[in-house]
């Protein structure tokens, strides 16, 4: 029998520069705040019941910060071993700007970074220089595609050495998107296709002894209830929609409390589901009775619906939140497309019943995977 080895991904805790709105990348200046560590504290708490073998983290001070302080709340005081492989992205000279500074100052490269991330090319010194007079001589790179050639060096050699494990990874935003992209099989022209919140937990489970050899599965993206959010905040944009998925498997009472529980402090602005499912939808928004239900004849409905959604155009000025309940492998299908996938690797994603996922639709960015199995 394969082993299976359990991985669990959690981004650092909350930063200075993710304060002030400043790309970190691959630079060491930024450090947590209060809130990163008082966050990344409750991961190591909630984390406390996870058998956790071995801790690896990025070099860098946020990261060192975060696994330090989830280390020192686990009963067993995991071991943290260091790899160079789980840095953030190098970003060059954007490293220290705000988001709108490169936005306003390199706006064609900031177009490929959001549209064509896999052509996304910086140009970095290959020589410091004292003075403004001399020149120095540069190269160009493509920090994407570094960036997953570095996340696969990591699976191929960690993977061989802890196979049958618990290992948690502490890493970076970008790192975290281009691991779980490299296990399942997403190409990097997909980056920015899912959310990585501060300290947010993701879970993969691979069987078998060697990456190239091993199947993986998804078990859950981006859980941020462990720091006390139901749903990931936004982070693209706080406009657009908002889709909430829930399988449509029969759903046992105490199963239906859970999600109502879910449910009930998030405003449901209408409900998807074929006719069939109506009556699953009645005790989940009993509290929100203003929510209009919007029927759809069959099951499988939810791929129509997202070539509808994909060719409307216009901004939406408010958020609007829907909650959909499909088959589990109309779900799976939807995640894995909205992730950049093939839909015949959708059984890469392990969506349970009673748990929600969560797509987010800005208009003006590609539809973004915020969370699966909450």
């Amino acid at each position: 029998m394969q082993p299976s080895t359990r991985i669990i991904l959690v981004r650092h805790g909350r930063s200075t520069f993710n304060d002030q709105g400043r790309y970190q990348g691959s630079s060491n200046q930024s450090v947590l705040t209060e809130k990163g560590i008082a966050t990344s504290q409750l991961v190591g708490k909630y984390l406390n019941r996870v058998p956790v073998d071995i801790i690896y983290a990025s070099p860098l001070h946020r990261v060192q910060q975060t696994a330090a302080e989830i280390s020192k709340m686990m009963d067993n005081h995991p071991p943290i071993t260091v790899s160079s492989d789980l840095k953030e992205i190098s970003l060059s000279h954007w490293e220290g700007l705000t988001y709108a500074q490169v936005k306003e100052q390199f706006a064609d490269d900031y177009h490929r970074w959001q549209h064509q991330p896999h052509n996304f090319e910086l140009s970095t010194s290959l020589e410091p220089s004292a003075s403004r007079d001399i020149a120095v001589a540069t190269k160009t790179y493509f920090p994407v595609r570094d960036l997953y050639r570095e996340a696969h060096r990591f699976w191929v050699n960690m993977l061989s050495r802890h196979a049958g494990s618990t290992v948690l990874v502490v890493s970076h935003s970008g790192t975290i998107h281009a691991l779980l992209s490299t296990a399942l099989s997403i190409a990097p022209s997909a980056h920015h296709s899912l959310q990585q919140s501060n300290c947010g937990i993701s879970e993969l489970i691979f069987s078998g002894q060697s990456f190239s050899r091993a199947s993986v599965q998804l078990r859950q993206l981006n859980q941020t209830s462990a720091i006390g959010e139901t749903l990931p905040k936004l982070k693209v944009s706080k406009q657009g929609l908002r889709l909430l998925l829930l399988p449509s498997a029969p759903l046992l009472p105490d199963s239906y409390a859970f999600v109502a529980e879910r449910l009930k402090d998030i405003a449901v602005d209408f409900c998807l589901s074929a006719d069939e499912d109506r009556e699953q939808l009645q005790p989940l928004i009993h509290q929100h009775p203003k929510a209009l239900w919007l029927g759809a004849q069959k099951p499988n409905f939810l791929q129509d619906w997202q070539r509808h959604l994909s060719r409307c155009q216009r901004p939406a000025e408010t958020l609007m939140t829907g909650l959909a309940i499909a088959p589990v492998r109309s779900i799976q299908k939807l995640l894995i497309q909205t992730l950049g996938g093939h839909i015949e690797e959708c059984d890469h994603l392990f969506v349970r019943t009673a748990r929600l996922s969560v797509i987010h639709y800005s208009y003006t960015h590609r539809p973004v995977v915020q969370a699966m199995n909450l």
